[in-house]
């Protein structure tokens, strides 16, 4: 573990932090004004003492379309001139969905990205292999801060150049290597067509695109890794809010960070622990771009208390 205080503590200790943290969220939203401040006004919610996390349920929702609509710096919580980076999605599909970052933001990120490369066996000395995309995508820089929070060497590659990445994969012996699972079977693909070995990898981090069981075997058939998920979406963080660890059981949320639900798509009530939901975030120690349960849109299944250190998990 990166931080074993943190990512091991009991139940009651997360649920007092997360209701003191849930309280200063609620007051720095309403103090801000805007979307969200504003439908806590409406919903009776006056400040945090207000707020217990039984009571979350009953608080209002936010989604992407909030951030369209506030679209670019509409829903920031602090001053312009606190915002240090911006990152977020490609618009594909219409406008970007932009997330920016304070100083303190970024190195909340760096330190989840840390949790998440710590799951995966890293540690100070390891060698990163991050193959991940740099830019406003958030997995090449949040998986590059991450590795240096914790200490490792990392390697800058990006995306592309698969000779290239051959090349520096067996020159630089990294013991991890960070990419989409997609990218990950290409390149064991191509070390095999090379004839290159690559028999210091431990471990692959993958992410940024859903993959099943068939697509992990495939990677374990052509790497010497142990294959693990890492989970996040650029209006909650980035890359680190959930990872799998090497028991390869399930994604284990970082829950003093993330107060996570599961919800009805259709209804928008909770639902079961181990039926699966739309996953709801919220992010009470964000400063720039805080929020307030925050409707994802990805089905997922809560599993409480399944973790090793206690943490929960989802599949």
């Amino acid at each position: 573990m990166f931080d074993p205080k943190a990512e091991a503590m009991s139940p009651d200790e997360r649920a007092a932090l997360q209701r003191h943290r849930l309280w200063g969220l609620v007051d720095r939203l309403i103090a801000a004004g805007g979307t969200q401040g504003a439908r806590l006004k409406e919903a009776g919610v006056g400040g945090g003492a207000d707020v217990h996390l039984a009571d979350l349920r009953r608080l209002p929702f936010t989604t992407k379309r909030d951030l369209w609509d506030e679209y670019p710096f509409g829903m920031l919580a602090v001053p312009r001139d606190q915002v240090a980076a911006v990152h977020g999605s490609s618009g594909t599909r219409g406008r970007p969905t932009l997330v920016a970052y304070t100083r303190a933001d970024l190195d909340l990120w760096a330190a989840m990205c840390a949790r998440s490369l710590a799951c995966a066996g890293a540690g100070p000395g390891s060698v990163v292999h991050n193959a991940y995309g740099y830019g406003l995508f958030t997995g090449g820089i949040g998986i590059h801060q991450g590795a240096v929070a914790l200490g490792a060497t990392v390697v800058p590659m990006s995306g592309g150049m698969t000779d290239r990445q051959i090349r520096m994969l067996a020159d630089l012996r990294p013991d991890i290597l960070a990419c989409t699972p997609a990218y990950a079977l290409r390149l064991g693909e191509a070390a095999a067509e090379a004839g290159v070995e690559l028999p210091a990898l431990r471990a692959g981090l993958l992410g940024a695109e859903p993959w099943s069981a068939e697509l992990r075997a495939a990677i374990e058939s052509v790497l010497p890794v142990k294959a693990v998920d890492v989970y996040g979406l650029s209006e909650v963080i980035g890359p680190g809010v959930a990872t799998e660890c090497l028991e390869q059981d399930g994604l284990h949320v970082n829950e003093d960070h993330f107060i996570v639900e599961t919800v009805d798509p259709e209804s928008g009530e909770p639902v079961e622990p181990g039926v699966p939901g739309e996953l709801v975030f919220t992010t009470p120690t964000k400063q720039a771009l805080p929020l307030l349960r925050y409707r994802t849109g990805d089905i997922a299944a809560l599993t409480p208390g399944s973790a090793p250190a206690g943490a929960r998990s989802y599949g």
